[in-house]
């Protein structure tokens, strides 16, 4: 039997790219050794597998079933390249977590599922992607605005508190990750000024974050006390 899959504010943020260095991570933080087997991109040393809009649209309608409108014909080709491009990743990491699903359902080890999180920064290193930190600071640029195209609850009065401190979380992280990598990037007194800037908004982001969730817990406790509950105590 097939095994079931596991079915605002918008803000932007810069991401500076720099010459890739490699980033040594603390061992006593890095998992357990994955054997990879040999990789190749396609591509010359260095330089990142591109796919054109037809492999891309193939790709999707082939392996996931999937047909959607980018624009093709109307809009500009580069567009439409990184629309299906980020169309791929979607659906990517959706099978990507339903197979996480039942590898734990079927008792894998947390640390298992932890080395299989390697593999993807591996193969990134092999297309074009070498450095880890910038790999992981474009997946929270990617939270951040993936979370400012969120609709808000449709019951709430004007936003979503919730998804309003998860931005500034993401954002915070994402700053944060920049500025570990500015850390070996940065080399003049203005990228040194730049870097420290970053690092103070990462804290601030991540202050108002921690306050909002924080008016959250309080309010929480006020409303059990008081003993009002459900859909009507929403507003």
């Amino acid at each position: 039997m097939a095994d079931p899959q596991v079915s605002r504010r918008h803000r932007t943020q810069r991401v500076l790219v720099g010459s890739p260095e490699g980033i040594a991570t603390r061992a006593a933080r890095r998992p357990a050794p994955v054997a990879f087997a040999a990789m190749h991109t396609g591509a010359p040393e260095g330089h990142a597998v591109v796919l054109d809009v037809a492999q891309l649209q193939a790709l999707l309608s082939k392996t996931f079933n999937l047909g959607i409108d980018v624009g093709r014909g109307k809009e500009p080709l580069a567009l439409v390249r990184l629309r299906l491009a980020k169309a791929l990743v979607g659906v990517a990491e959706a099978n990507a977590l339903a197979a996480e699903s039942i590898a734990i359902e079927r008792g894998v080890s947390t640390e298992q599922i932890a080395q299989a999180e390697a593999l993807a920064l591996h193969a990134a290193a092999h297309n074009g992607m070498p450095d880890p930190v910038f790999h992981l600071t474009a997946r929270a640029m990617a939270i951040i605005t993936g979370l400012a195209a969120i609709e808000p609850d449709p019951r709430a009065p004007k936003n979503d508190v919730l998804l309003d401190a998860a931005l500034q979380a993401a954002t915070g992280l994402q700053q944060l990750l920049q500025f570990r990598r500015d850390c070996t990037t940065a080399t003049s007194a203005a990228q040194r000024e730049a870097a420290t800037a970053r690092l103070l908004n990462a804290q601030a982001e991540l202050a108002n974050a921690a306050d909002a969730v924080s008016g959250l817990l309080e309010l929480a406790k006020i409303t059990a006390a008081s003993g009002r509950t459900g859909e009507p105590d929403l507003n």
